[in-house]
């Protein structure tokens, strides 16, 4: 991974964007066991992309637990590093910026690639309006979160995990405990430049088994790479951070198209 080049966040006070205009009824289906979805912010799962990244669904808080007997020791900054990144998260309200994901998987024949623009609204909320693939959109609203397929005509709906902890970008939503929730290191890097903080749950989690946090001066992350059990890959890289105090509350408001299909993803 190339070595990521910091924005300059600049802060103001609101930003309002356009809406997703009402619409009539939706049809409203569970979903069926074992069939696979498109990958999004939310971690759904496409036919394609058969990469094992967890939903942002209801679940507890990462338990804090000692390190194993014998485990090499922790570099201190790194360990520094992720309080420094800790605090800036937490001190977050908002921000918007433009994003890039990747997605890199033994079952792709090249990386899957998918561009657009994401608002963020701490705590819970976050909006991805996808420009490649057009019309995509991903929206977590606080108690839910929705991922609208337009090429399949389909909404995906789960529950919203209140702690945000079930995905590696759950840690943008709320407040975070890094050292706390994992064990910290640092990552494979470039021979120059910055190196990645190395991230793995104290508490075995089955959607992911590590993540790799590449940050700017201010500490804020600029690209979160989630890998999973199978050594599969999601990345998401934020470009031209814009820090916000507050967003338009429509933005979080999701009203389905007409004529699309709904599914409800059970949680884990």
């Amino acid at each position: 991974m190339s070595p990521v080049v910091p924005a300059t966040p600049r802060p103001e006070r609101r930003v309002s964007e356009s809406r997703v205009s009402p619409a009539p009824r939706a049809e409203s289906t569970s979903a069926p066991e074992g069939r696979g979805c498109t990958i999004g912010p939310m971690g759904f799962v496409s036919r394609m992309a058969l990469v094992t990244v967890s939903t942002i669904l209801a679940g507890s808080r990462l338990a804090a637990a000692p390190p194993a007997a014998g485990s090499p020791a922790v570099p201190a900054d790194a360990v520094t590093e992720a309080r420094a990144v800790e605090e800036a998260l937490n001190g977050l309200d908002g921000l918007v910026a433009s994003f890039t994901q990747t997605v890199e998987s033994a079952g792709l024949p090249r990386p899957q690639v998918e561009k657009g623009k994401v608002y963020l609204l701490r705590p819970g909320r976050m909006r991805w309006d996808y420009e490649v693939p057009r019309g995509k959109l991903a929206i977590a609203d606080g108690r839910k979160s929705y991922v609208y397929l337009p090429e399949e005509r389909q909404v995906l709906v789960a529950p919203l995990d209140p702690q945000g902890t079930r995905t590696g970008i759950g840690l943008l939503l709320n407040r975070v405990d890094l050292v706390g929730s994992f064990e910290i290191g640092w990552g494979p890097g470039a021979e120059t430049g910055p190196r990645p903080l190395l991230l793995r749950p104290r508490a075995p989690r089955t959607e992911y088994d590590s993540l790799l946090l590449f940050t700017g001066p201010d500490h804020l992350v600029r690209a979160l790479t989630i890998v999973d059990p199978l050594g599969s890959r999601v990345t998401y890289r934020f470009d031209h951070l814009r820090l916000v105090d507050t967003l338009d509350d429509d933005l979080f408001r999701f009203q389905p198209p007409p004529g699309v299909q709904i599914q409800e993803i059970p949680p884990p």
